[in-house]
């Protein structure tokens, strides 16, 4: 049987022998962070943008930690989850229709790209929902969850 090393136990123990070649934990995650943001919605389009948090320069969502809350949205609403600069880059087609629930990031019909290769914020920037369908809303609130290191 062979032991397998993921890149952070490869860089640990080479450190062993050598501790100049220690990894930074930073660099491989850091302190967690959450924001918990809540909004009523009364009224919404497919060409609204809801505006959850801004981040600050060097955040880096994670995604398997990030969740919406929801009353019944009504019939019908998805949309995408992403950033000011790329509207799906942790999914799309997240589904909140039809009852009252918790949705978590993963439950994104498709998974952006930052989903597995994490996105490291190179400036300030708001973290996003966008409608991709709305069919017979019902006022409703939400409270997302967004989960975040910086380093």
């Amino acid at each position: 049987m062979a032991n397998k090393y993921t890149d952070l136990g490869a860089g640990q123990l080479a450190a062993e022998s050598d501790f100049s070649e220690a990894p930074s934990l930073r660099a491989f995650g850091g302190d967690v962070r959450y924001v918990d943001v809540k909004i009523a919605v009364t009224a919404l389009t497919t060409s609204d943008v809801i505006f959850l948090a801004k981040l600050p320069k060097g955040a880096r969502v994670i995604p398997a930690l990030c969740s919406v809350d929801h009353g019944d949205p009504g019939d019908a609403l998805t949309g995408k989850i992403g950033d000011e600069n790329d509207d799906d880059r942790y999914g799309a087609a997240l589904a909140l229709g039809g009852t009252a629930g918790r949705k978590a990031f993963s439950e994104a019909g498709t998974k952006g790209d930052a989903f597995l290769t994490p996105y490291k914020f190179p400036e300030e920037l708001w973290v996003t929902f966008t409608p991709t369908t709305v069919t017979n809303l019902a006022t409703h609130d939400q409270v997302w969850h967004v989960g975040y290191t910086l380093g």
